[in-house]
């Protein structure tokens, strides 16, 4: 019943680490998100505002769940390129009320380095060959 939550068999480490930095990511986005929900509810209202975090959200779990259980690459690929646009777009289009309110600059500064360094891991060597379902290249077995 629950045997989409498990692995058919066990990632990289590069995978599991992309998990956890991704989930960092999840936190420190919680965290802007509360500061930030007044400039929301201000544009689009507060059932807009709670749709699209909720939309959000969901979809940046939905996402990780389908690289690290269903081995989607073209998730994969969504994260690489239209996801992350969309991430500093919207951090772009905040920045000046960002920048008002000091230490929130901080969290979205390190939410955006989580956030490439989790993208990252998605393309190394033997992440990409995870994704394939081949065996991992000789060199990326030391650990």
């Amino acid at each position: 019943m629950f045997r989409l939550f498990e692995f058919d068999d066990l990632p990289p480490p590069d995978i599991v680490w992309f998990e956890r930095m991704w989930l960092g990511t999840l936190a420190l986005s919680v965290i802007i998100t509360v500061t930030m929900f007044d400039w929301s509810t201000g544009h689009v209202g507060r059932l807009g505002a709670a749709c699209l975090t909720c939309i959000r959200f969901g979809g940046t779990f939905t996402l990780m769940f389908l690289c690290t259980r269903l081995r989607s690459n073209l998730a994969r690929w969504f994260i690489a390129v239209p996801f992350n646009m969309v991430i500093v777009a919207y951090d772009l289009i905040r920045l000046p009320e960002m920048l008002e309110r000091d230490p929130i600059i901080w969290f979205v500064a390190a939410r955006l380095l989580l956030t490439l360094a989790a993208t990252a891991m998605l393309f190394t060597p033997r992440s990409r060959a995870w994704f394939a379902r081949r065996p991992p290249p000789e060199f990326a077995e030391v650990q």
